[in-house]
């Protein structure tokens, strides 16, 4: 919980944040509190920079807290955002470099299909449909979370919509499930929570989805459920991973932060099917 951080104020290193913790200071209102009464000076650097915390979070201006917390704290984000204003995002693509500009495309990258999942709903948008869409899509969330995003997924991103498609914070997962000894790819990583993927697509790579994007593009319509499935698949099981890194990284570190008590919410598996009719109905309609 933000409010519970104090790393990302001046002269504050993880040993004072600790310190203040263990002092029973636990809260941005518990520091300003323990400022002398009779203390009627100007504020000081660290007094400012809570009330100007605490306007920022307010305006849920969440890439001022990733400039402040850094790529190593900024997981700690999560729990805030993680309420419908987080987008859990993931592509796939058809083989191509990010500036590649493909045939019969107005603007360059290899995409294919994103999907993107808030914990509440899910959407698949396809190439050739409704790819331009994604910028104002997601410029209702706060925070993006990826899986090794800064490397693939954002870079196609940029290549098509330019280097400010998103105005919120970017939280790519594998720093923090690396730290945490959350050791692998994506898939890998699942099996160690336990997470299983639907018998349809257990046992697709990205690979297989470059595959059935050529499938589907030669007239096979039966290609397209299942690249959405594995596409979803990514981006839902995005959630539960970064669930569990924060509450690793909890316990490894004795922070007095709230847990998340689900990995994953009840009622995802009928919204992926929602996304999947969706996108399904709107192809046929086209």
């Amino acid at each position: 919980m933000l409010t519970r951080s104090f790393i990302h104020l001046p002269r504050i290193g993880p040993r004072r944040e600790r310190q203040y913790w263990e002092d029973g200071i636990l809260t941005w209102d518990d520091l300003l509190r323990d400022r002398d009464l009779f203390d009627d000076g100007p504020p000081p650097p660290i007094e400012e920079a809570l009330v100007l915390s605490r306007q920022k979070l307010a305006e849920e201006d969440t890439r001022w807290f990733e400039d402040q917390l850094g790529p190593s704290n900024l997981w700690r984000m999560a729990r805030d955002f993680d309420d419908g204003r987080t987008a859990y995002l993931d592509i796939e693509t058809d083989g191509s470099p990010g500036n590649h500009l493909p045939e019969g495309e107005d603007a360059p990258g290899g995409t294919t299909v994103v999907a993107v999942w808030d914990g509440l709903q899910a959407r698949v948008f396809l190439r050739g449909r409704d790819l331009h869409e994604i910028p104002e899509y997601l410029s209702r969330y706060k925070l993006l979370v990826t899986f090794n995003g800064k490397a693939f997924d954002i870079p196609y991103l940029e290549a098509r919509y330019g280097k400010r498609f998103f105005s919120g914070a970017h939280l790519d997962l594998r720093p923090i499930t690396r730290a945490v000894g959350l050791t692998g790819g994506l898939k890998k990583i699942e099996k160690q929570l336990g997470i299983e993927r639907p018998a349809m697509i257990r046992n697709y790579t990205g690979y297989d989805a470059v595959k059935l994007w050529a499938a589907f593009k030669r007239g096979r319509d039966d290609a397209l459920e299942p690249l959405a499935r594995y596409n979803l698949a990514d981006a839902v099981n995005l959630q539960a991973l970064l669930r569990a890194s924060y509450n690793y990284a909890l316990a490894h570190d004795g922070l007095p932060f709230r847990r998340f008590d689900l990995l994953q919410e009840e009622g995802t598996a009928e919204a992926v099917d929602r996304a999947i009719a969706n996108l399904k109905r709107a192809v046929r309609a086209t």
